[in-house]
């Protein structure tokens, strides 16, 4: 078993890392796409009850800047 030291920096290039970025971006947008069509689901199936978001409180909700 080999020891783990939190210390350590692991690096990768810059490209590789910024791939990454915008793939955790691009789920993020698929998850709250799914998420929105649920509520509407939801929504049409109890119209008494309906919530209502700004394209702002989404963002901050799932963590999306501009």
């Amino acid at each position: 078993m080999t020891a783990h030291h939190h210390d350590e920096v692991i690096t990768i290039p810059r490209d590789e890392y910024e791939a990454l970025r915008a793939e955790v971006r691009r789920l993020r947008r698929e998850v709250g796409r799914q998420q929105a069509r649920q509520a509407i689901m939801n929504n049409a199936a109890d119209p008494g009850h309906v919530r209502v978001f700004t394209r702002d409180e989404l963002a901050a909700e799932w963590g999306i800047s501009g």
